[in-house]
């Protein structure tokens, strides 16, 4: 296949934005790391990072290389650019079911959102390895790649904007029925801001895809895939930056600003939250005990 200098500088352009996403979230890991909370929500955006490193590397090697090498490349390129796409609203999710400090049956319904993201997320996975292995005539091809037809396309929007939809609804929801301290505030509108962004990517991906233009598709893929890990890791960057500039003589040296929001009865209204209550009451949540406050801290006066 031969390159043109304009596919090459496309290429180039994508490359830096994705090594930006990557380098974000090797920051993120490191930072939550190192003030130990590490949560669930980290190991989902470690894990979208790592395959932000292999669609990267596996992008370059399905451009230069032939034969049974590029296919290989092409596989794990597409397959990886699906599960940043993934992983990354899974981090999303746990991050507002973290901030949010649910109720036991609150609990049940994140843990049922998880369940119901991976099974659309894997349902896309089975249905996209069948489409590319319904015909091997693109294997020949001197570039090998496959597209998948309208219906997966259509089934991968749908699926993107109802995970989008539940997550802006959620933040939404925990906005307007209480009223929170400034910083779990910023938090969760930085989710609802994160969930509609990540929703115009997928439009403009699937946009591209129904109009048949594939290096405008190509560029949308690895853009959509690039700017989610970004977004994704933004909440925590954002909060480290405000961390630093704007950081009181009574605030904890440890704190990133998303600490949980301390549960109370539903008779009660809550109005503050003290700032060492709430940084004392996290704790990883491992099984649904640890996840939410004990009864003896529910009936706690706030």
């Amino acid at each position: 296949m031969v390159l043109s200098p304009s596919m090459i500088q496309m290429k180039a352009g994508t490359s830096v934005v994705q090594g930006m996403a990557i380098a974000l979230t090797i920051f993120r890991v490191l930072f939550r790391l190192h003030i130990r909370r590490f949560w669930w929500e980290d190991a989902w955006a470690a894990i979208a990072g790592l395959c932000g490193m292999a669609h990267l590397i596996n992008s370059w090697v399905h451009l230069f290389s032939h034969g049974t090498t590029c296919v290989v490349a092409f596989w794990a390129t597409t397959f990886t650019s699906t599960c940043i796409n993934w992983t990354v609203r899974m981090s999303i999710l746990f991050a507002i079911a973290r901030v949010a400090r649910p109720t036991q049956r609150l609990f049940r319904l994140f843990m049922g959102f998880a369940i119901f993201f991976f099974l659309m997320w894997g349902g896309f996975i089975v249905q996209k390895a069948r489409n590319f292995e319904s015909s091997s005539d693109w294997y020949q091809l001197p570039c090998p790649s496959c597209r998948i037809d309208r219906s997966m396309a259509a089934y991968q929007l749908a699926t993107k904007f109802v995970a989008d939809t539940i997550l802006v609804v959620f933040s939404f929801r925990l906005i307007w029925n209480v009223t929170l301290p400034s910083r779990q505030r910023r938090m969760i509108l930085a989710i609802f801001a994160s969930s509609i962004i990540m929703s115009m990517f997928s439009l403009f991906h699937a946009t591209a895809h129904f109009l048949f233009a594939t290096w405008t598709e190509t560029v949308a893929v690895n853009l959509e895939a690039s700017f989610c890990l970004i977004i994704c890791n933004l909440l925590v960057v954002v909060t480290y930056a405000y961390r630093v500039l704007n950081r009181k003589p009574d605030d904890p040296k440890d704190d990133d600003y998303s600490s949980a929001i301390p549960s109370v009865p539903t008779s009660q209204r809550l109005t503050t939250i003290a700032l060492a209550e709430t940084s004392a009451s996290l704790r990883p949540f491992d099984s649904p005990a640890t996840f939410f406050p004990d009864r003896k801290e529910d009936t706690r006066s706030v």
